[in-house]
């Protein structure tokens, strides 16, 4: 009999039309790698006067998951479809190939995630997930690495399935640190005009997104759906404690929001924009309403001296934002 050997797992996934009801898995992402386990609620009693339990209960049921891999203009948007809710898609100018995936964080009422179901393993076994949700997603940079992480919940698991056949690869577009660049402006007319110089690091955190709902129902197997939660939203820099890095102590002190674009740019990918977006490339732009929080300890970072601040993403009333993530390639749908 084959063994299940570990280098053999396949990762399909598939895009659910209703919240928690399977289908298909039949996409291929290799850009990422996801580490799912499963989870339990369980209560065990010991009877009086007896020194071991006797009865054990299972309560809850469900999975969760963990995700990493290196940053990617077209896998990218998969998690950000379940974090942030659907994009906006549409072309790139007046391009017939390229576009932009507009991920706008909302300000009130409930997101619409997209949920997945997975499936994953060989012709030995395989099982699935449904209700793939990703309740964390966040991405960090220098200039040695860039890689994107997020957390998520699942339905509970079934076993000893067949996988979906000849899934859809999705090509890998690799988003390298060395295609970053960071900026920070008093307006958010002027995101993207002032450039940090002595950047160093950043790192971007949105956790907390949403909640598994339970209810007395013994019809229902695991969670039955999610509600949705205040996210704790924030972007971690590194800086030379240079004049640039210094000036945030003075934003801390007054309080004030200013606004923070990351942005990174690959390769080609079209030419058919029309006036200033001709030619086209692979993007991602993530453009932050921010307030500079207490500075780290300064510290050393490869013989230069620095220091960190956190921000902490906020709404802007005039901007009518708070934050909002651009991805461009040549990806019509997910």
């Amino acid at each position: 009999m084959a063994e299940r050997n570990s280098v053999n797992q396949k990762l399909q996934i598939g895009i659910e039309t209703t919240h928690g009801t399977a289908v298909a898995a039949n996409r291929r992402i290799d850009a990422f790698d996801i580490a799912f386990g499963v989870e339990t609620e369980i209560n065990n009693y010991r009877p009086t006067g007896r020194k071991y339990s006797e009865v054990q209960e299972l309560n809850r049921e469900w999975a969760s998951g963990s995700l990493s891999g290196n940053m990617d203009y077209n896998a990218v948007v998969y998690p950000l479809s379940g974090a942030f809710g659907a994009a906006t898609i549409g072309a790139h100018g007046t391009s017939a190939t390229a576009k932009d995936w507009v991920f706008d964080a909302i300000l009130s009422g409930n997101a619409s995630p997209k949920t997945y179901t997975f499936e994953q393993g060989d012709s030995v076994r395989a099982h699935k997930f449904a209700y793939g949700l990703f309740t964390k997603w966040g991405y960090k940079f220098d200039r040695k690495d860039a890689t994107m992480s997020g957390d998520l919940i699942c339905q509970k698991i079934s076993d000893a399935i067949t996988l979906t056949t000849t899934p859809t690869i999705i090509p890998q577009v690799p988003m390298p640190a060395s295609n970053f660049s960071v900026y920070l402006d008093s307006t958010s007319g002027g995101l993207g005009v002032t450039k940090f110089t002595r950047f160093i690091s950043g790192e971007f955190g949105f956790a907390g997104l949403y909640n598994p709902a339970w209810f007395v129902d013994r019809a229902q197997a695991s969670f039955t759906t999610h509600s949705d939660l205040a996210p704790a939203t924030t972007f971690k820099v590194m800086l030379e404690a240079d004049a640039q890095g210094m000036a945030l102590m003075d934003t801390m002190r007054l309080g004030s929001t200013w606004f923070l674009r990351v942005e990174a740019q690959g390769a080609q990918i079209a030419s058919d924009g029309g006036g200033a977006t001709d030619p086209i490339y692979d993007g991602f732009i993530h453009d932050m309403a921010i307030k500079v929080g207490k500075p780290d300890k300064f510290s050393d970072s490869d013989g230069i001296f620095a220091i960190g601040y956190e921000f902490t993403i906020v709404e802007d009333a005039t901007w009518g934002h708070s934050h909002m993530l651009t991805a461009t390639n040549l990806l019509t749908a997910l």
